[in-house]
């Protein structure tokens, strides 16, 4: 390691963040190098496309591996604080900053966000679409899979004039306070814990977002004291659907402080989680266009046809009276408890749960219990949630395999039932995402409902 600081940025972690953060750099023209714990032909591939080619690669970069020093690091969040990896990067750069840290510093453009543990990529779509319906050029970008620096090129190419932006409690870590246009916290409730190590400092993060004096601040009623405790004294906007606020459920309408915006029934949303997600994106629409703004007709237009993509309370298939539902992106016990108010009966639910644990409370499903016919339990942290149901008389089975559980959900469940998989936790111990979770639990259900008999798609507009 040499003792000269270059001047030269360095891109930790070539996920979706780094090459869009490498695409940014190239299109600044900013002296940047790569840097990846992996090493493979596609690392090597994207490195190769870019338009203007890195200074150097560090693929397949270890901890004990020499560096010289960097201006700064823009840092994948998947780079935790006890990785010996990022231990290394901290010592050889003058300044660590996030990849939204770094794409909103480019884009020259105020910007909308929103975080929150669950809702945010339902919300941040709806509320770009409001904007859109509302006549400016907005787009869903941030944590959802379109990042923030991809936002930023078009921001600087003259295509896009307010990025509405999904933003996560690691991504939220190790900036300093952002500067909002407007600003949602959606919720809190149990996640992440092994990342952040409490549940106060998860909700510390969050309200970063909010932390700018001069922001127009949209905060859930349910934890709005928290919120005046975090962050006092911002231009504030609340919402909820069960508790007063601005923004609220009124006669069979969302409202806004007693005027109807458009009747309950008309929206293709359906759940009490997505009423609220939907008055959030209401409230944002109204911080920054002015309240009358959430009354355009062209705004209950796209509010009534707005729906939530794949993974996200998606009923996929019906066979013999059946109802198939993937939940892959309930990745917490809060989006469980959520997902089984809006699709479960009376113990009519057969319900598979389990994956990655992020030393979460499991006794929070404690609430939705008597939607559960049973459930079916499965990876790496199958134990723990055993262990709970068991204690609370759930019927349960216990699997080895993913086919095998989404085999045994199949075989349990009898006409009028609902096979749920709402796993309430990661992926990654056995999937490279909820989306690859979501698509394997679609295709065996496909594979083991009814094989020797017809199974419907469902085609219509599903009213879960």
């Amino acid at each position: 390691m040499t003792n000269e600081l270059r001047d030269m940025m360095l891109i930790a972690g070539c996920g979706v963040s780094g090459r869009a953060a490498a695409r940014l750099a190239a299109r600044l023209d900013i002296p940047f190098a790569l840097l990846d714990e992996q090493d493979n032909d596609s690392l090597r591939a994207f490195a190769a496309s870019l338009p203007k080619q890195p200074e150097s690669i560090y693929f397949g970069f270890r901890a004990q591996d020499e560096l010289p020093l960097f201006e700064r690091t823009v840092l994948s969040p998947g780079f935790r604080a006890g990785n010996p990896v990022r231990a290394k990067l901290a010592a050889v750069s003058g300044q660590l900053v996030s990849e939204l840290e770094f794409a909103l510093a480019a884009c020259g453009k105020p910007f909308v966000g929103i975080t929150g543990t669950n809702g945010k990529t339902t919300t941040t779509e709806l509320t770009a679409e409001l904007f859109r319906a509302a006549g400016v050029r907005a787009c869903a970008c941030g944590n959802n899979g379109y990042a923030m620096s991809d936002a930023a090129i078009d921001c600087l190419d003259g295509k896009l004039d307010l990025p509405v932006v999904e933003i996560s409690s690691f991504q939220l870590e190790i900036m300093p306070v952002p500067h909002p246009a407007a600003a949602a916290v959606l919720n809190l409730a149990s996640d992440h814990i092994d990342r952040h190590g409490s549940m106060e400092a998860y909700a510390a993060a969050k309200f970063k977002l909010l932390g700018d004096p001069a922001a127009n601040c949209v905060v859930n009623s349910l934890i709005l004291d928290r919120f005046k405790s975090a962050a006092p004294g911002q231009k504030l906007h609340t919402f909820s659907a069960v508790l007063p606020a601005d923004f609220t459920v009124q006669n069979g309408s969302l409202s806004f402080r007693g005027r109807d915006i458009i009747p309950i029934g008309k929206l293709a949303l359906k759940g009490v989680h997505n009423l609220e997600n939907a008055l959030a994106a209401l409230a944002l629409l109204a911080s920054v266009r002015g309240e009358d703004a959430v009354f355009d007709p062209a705004v209950a237009k796209a509010l009534a046809e707005f729906e939530s993509g794949p993974h996200r309370l998606e009923l996929f298939l019906t066979a013999n009276g059946v109802r198939y539902i993937n939940d892959s992106k309930a990745t917490n016990p809060h989006a469980v408890n959520a997902a089984l108010a809006a699709v479960g009966g009376d113990r009519n639910v057969v319900i598979l749960l389990g994956g990655l644990d992020k030393d979460m409370n499991f006794a929070e499903l404690a609430a939705s219990l008597n939607h559960l016919k049973c459930a079916v339990v499965f990876g790496s942290c199958g134990q723990k949630i055993a262990a709970f149901l068991e204690k609370n008389s759930v019927p349960l089975s216990m699997c080895e395999t993913f086919p095998d559980a989404v085999e045994k959900a199949v075989a349990a469940a009898s006409s009028g039932d609902v096979v749920l998989l709402s796993p309430a936790t990661a992926s990654m111990d056995m999937f490279r995402d909820y989306r690859d979770r979501g698509d394997r639990f679609k295709a065996l259900c496909r594979k083991f409902a009814a094989p020797d008999g017809p199974a419907m798609e469902q085609t219509a507009k599903p009213r879960v």
